[in-house]
C-alpha cells in the first residue's frame, strides 16, 4: 500500500458537489463515487460497514472535516474518496459544526497499522489552513489530487 495520499486518491473518486444532506446518505454517495473506480467490489456492503463504524464514534473530526472509514474485504486495496458539500451538512462532528470536506477511506483487513498511518497523515494535512482552503476552492478533481501531490512533494 502506498503511503501517498496523492497516489491513492483517484480523480474519478472526487466529488466536488455532494448532493446528500444526512450522514448515512453522504456515506452512501461517497461509497458510490468510490465504486465507479472499481476499487469497491460490493458498494452496499461497504456503505453498511462504514455506517456501522460511524455508529461507534463519529469521524467528524471538527473544523468542517469528516473522515469516515473502515476496513473491509469488499475492496481491492486501500481506497480513498473525497467529497465536498458547501455550505456543509450535519455529521455529528465533535465541534458540532457543519462538515464541508469528506474523505472516505476503506482499507483491507490486516492493514490496520497502514490504515491508521494514512488517517493520521490525512488529518495532519487537513488541519493545515492552506490545504483546507485549497480543497474548498478547487474547481476540478485534478486540483484536489494536485493539492496532495504538492504536500507530498510528488
Amino acid at each position: 500500500m502506498s503511503d501517498l495520499i496523492s497516489a491513492i486518491l483517484d480523480v474519478d473518486a472526487v466529488s466536488l458537489d455532494i448532493q446528500a444532506k444526512k450522514k448515512p446518505e453522504i456515506i452512501r454517495e461517497l461509497v458510490n463515487v468510490l465504486g465507479k473506480t472499481g476499487t469497491v467490489t460490493d458498494v452496499d456492503r461497504v456503505a453498511s460497514e462504514v455506517i456501522a463504524r460511524e455508529e461507534l464514534a463519529t469521524t467528524g473530526i471538527g473544523n468542517g472535516i469528516a473522515i469516515p472509514h473502515c476496513l473491509s474485504d469488499s475492496v481491492t486495496g486501500t481506497a480513498l474518496a473525497f467529497g465536498r458539500k458547501v455550505p456543509g451538512a450535519k455529521f455529528d462532528a465533535v465541534d458540532k459544526q457543519p462538515v464541508q470536506l469528506f474523505f472516505l477511506m476503506v482499507g483491507l483487513p490486516g492493514t490496520h497499522n497502514e490504515h491508521l498511518r494514512l488517517l493520521s497523515k490525512l488529518s495532519r494535512y487537513l488541519y493545515d489552513p492552506d490545504t483546507k482552503a485549497g480543497l474548498l476552492a478547487a474547481r476540478t478533481p485534478q486540483e484536489v489530487v494536485d493539492i496532495f501531490s504538492g504536500r507530498e512533494g510528488v
